[in-house]
Parts: C-alpha cells; structure tokens; sequence
C-alpha cells in the first residue's frame, strides 16, 4: 500500500524535483548527467544506493552504480575496464524493467516468487556486506524511442514508496530518457560534423601525398603542442580538428604543381602560395567555432614570426597562435617526411632546422614547447607513418 502524504510533503517534493530538474538539464557531458540523473532520483526516495543502465543492442550497460555505503569504484566495470553488460532479458530485474516497460517494486529481492521471470543477483552484497532488502525499479521511457534503460533505486525509504512521489518519479525517468537521447543525437552530428571536416582536409592530402597520413601526424603534433602551451582541453581538441584544414586550399592547385619533382619557377610557386587564400575561401562566412578556426589555419600557418611568410606578411603575436602552433608541427613533418620534390631529411638535420629558426620562421615559445615534448611527437611520427 502506498503512504498518505501531507500537502506540505508535497510542496517540498515538488520543489526538490524542479530544482533537481534544472541542475539536471544544465548538465551537458552524459556521464556527469547520467550520475545527477541517479543521485536525484535516489534523493526522491532517501535511498543509499541505485544504478542505471541502458539498453545496447542485445544488452544492458551499466553506467552507474552509487552506493553511500560501499565503495562502488570497481563495481560498473568489468575486469576490461568497460562497462559492465548484462544480456537484455526478463532474468535480471533491470532486464525485465526493461523489456516489460512497467515500473517494478521488489520488497524482498532475497525471496521472489517461483512464478516471476527474474532473478536478484545478491553478488555484490556478498562481497561488500551491504544489504539490498527492496529494489524500485524504473524504465526510462522515451516518447518516440521507446524504453531505453532502466533505473534501480536501492532500499528506498518505505514511508516515501507513495502515490505522488512515484509519479514524480516516472515523470523525471521521461525527462531524463528525453535528455539523454537528444545528447546522443548532438553527440552523433558533431562526430559527424568533424569527420566531415577531416575528410575534407584528407582531400586535398590525396591530390598532394596521396596519404592522410601526414594530417593525422598535424592534427596529433599540434594537439600536444596546444597542451604543452596550456590551452585548455577543449581549445586542445579545437585545434586537434581544425589544423586538419590547414591546407584545404591544395584542391585548387593544378595536379602539375602538387605532384612536381623538382623545384618550383616563380609562376608556379605563386600559385603554390594561393593555396592559403583559397583555403581560407572555402572556409570563410562560417558561424561555428571550429570552422573560424580552420579558416584563421589555413591563411595564416605560412606566415612567419619574423615578417617574412605569406600571403599577408604577418609578425610575431599579429599571427594567429593556432597557426604559429601548426607551423612548427606542419615544416617538421614535411622535412621528416618523403614528398614528390625530395627526399626525408635525416631527423638530426630537421631537429637543427627548428632550433635555428627559432625567432625567425617561428614562434620562440611553440619551438620550446616542441622540444619540450619531443618523445611524443617523435611516437607520433613513428605510429602515423
């Protein structure tokens, strides 16, 4: 029987959830998400421990488990390392939830029925000496996906199992499901979006090199230079992304002059040098971050500290530091690395043209950082070859 509950309990119920609605909904990353989702949920109902796991194909995958009373650290992975799955079925109560669509209260998971499909796995309070006595469980429904998941809320206060807060909490599981899909979708555009992006910029490596190679040894170089710098983390994956744009303009090249086994005449070598303009041409009028950041690349990754690059003859910190950072990673990959117009530089000889550039071709502090980091760089080369 569910409890009687006051018109005071009630108010402060509904206060709780909404403030727990919007601390929820502020939350962009889904693992931080997924953990408030459960420990409001669990919050509702005063409860010591829950988990959440959602629906993969054939199984279940445990996102979370909390417990205020036992160190859950190792318990939602498995001895890989990954999510701890379960085969989505009506064994387990969770499986069952899941697959029944209907909410679920177990008051005694130690002595079920003969006649239920399910099973109470009592592992892990054998091994930790918690108890588990009740379990409410929750199918996190979508309104068009349908049940993606299923919520546990372990040993809930049996004064507040009532009529109202069960509502709420079927409402929060929907608000919840809801959240969680759409970031999945914004998770899904923006791996599309970059890879998009990359594939463009590989684009005009095929006409060049013939290999995407040497991007993925920009983009990996100019990252840990980035770190090295103190960018932060998300200005780190900007440039990880946006340098493999830096020469984009390349697809409006003539073949002839990209695949030259010589050297350049003058006629040819401007044409080799618009390359910059009609990169950032292609990229140029974009609203996203990312793409502002290409274009800046693109334009500016020839240009040098001392004044003497290309095409604007920019100097010094007038020169974008994302494009400084490029330089350095991009003329070090192209002297270690074979190209139609000459042969791989011995590693020594590269090393020598980088330190005796510094100040004059390039920024003082990225050459610093460059060698700095050395090692890691030198890995990247050696895996992206």
């Amino acid at each position: 029987m569910f409890e009687e509950i006051s018109s005071k309990e009630a108010k402060q119920t509904l206060m709780f959830i909404f403030d727990a609605a919007v601390d929820i909904e502020m939350e962009k990353d889904q693992t931080i998400f997924v953990e408030k989702v459960l420990k409001h949920a669990r919050r509702i109902f005063e409860a010591p421990a829950g988990s959440i796991a959602f629906v993969d194909g054939d199984f279940l995958d445990f996102l979370s488990f909390q417990n205020d009373e036992i160190d859950t650290s190792s318990i939602s992975r498995d001895q890989n390392g990954d999510d701890l799955r379960i085969p989505l079925n009506h064994s387990s109560i969770a499986g069952h939830v899941a697959m029944a669509g209907e909410l679920l209260q177990v008051d005694d998971p130690y002595h079920l029925s003969e006649s239920v499909p399910y099973k109470f796995d009592g592992s892990i309070d054998k091994l930790s000496g918690f108890k588990t006595e009740s379990i409410l469980a929750i199918p996190l429904r979508h309104p068009t996906e349908g049940i993606i998941g299923a919520l546990e809320i372990i040993n809930p206060k049996e004064e507040l199992v009532h009529e109202l807060n069960l509502g709420i909490a079927k409402s929060f599981a929907v608000m919840s499901a809801v959240s969680i899909i759409n970031m999945r979708l914004q998770e899904s555009l923006r791996k599309a979006y970059l890879e998009t992006l990359a594939r463009l910029g590989y684009a005009a490596e095929y006409k060049d090199e013939d290999t995407f190679k040497h991007i993925q040894r920009i983009r990996y170089s100019s990252k840990i230079l980035g770190r090295e710098l103190g960018l932060s983390i998300e200005e780190q994956e900007g440039l990880f992304h946006a340098s493999a744009m830096h020469d984009v303009g390349k697809v409006g090249i003539p073949d002839a002059i990209l695949g030259k086994n010589g050297k350049l005449d003058a006629d040819e070598w401007v044409k080799m040098k618009s390359h910059s303009n009609k990169g950032a041409s292609i990229l140029r009028g974009s609203d996203t971050e990312i793409l502002k950041l290409s274009e800046e690349i693109a334009l500016h990754h020839h240009e040098k500290w001392n004044g003497n690059g290309y095409p604007d003859g920019l100097k010094g910190e007038e020169i974008p530091l994302a494009a400084r950072i490029v330089a350095v990673a991009d003329v070090f990959d192209a002297l270690v690395n074979e190209r139609p117009y000459k042969k791989a530089w011995p590693l020594q000889d590269a090393l020598s043209l980088i330190k005796n550039e510094k100040g004059a071709h390039f920024d003082p502090q990225v050459v610093d950082a460059f060698f700095n980091c050395l090692d890691e760089i030198l890995e990247i080369q050696e895996e992206h070859q």
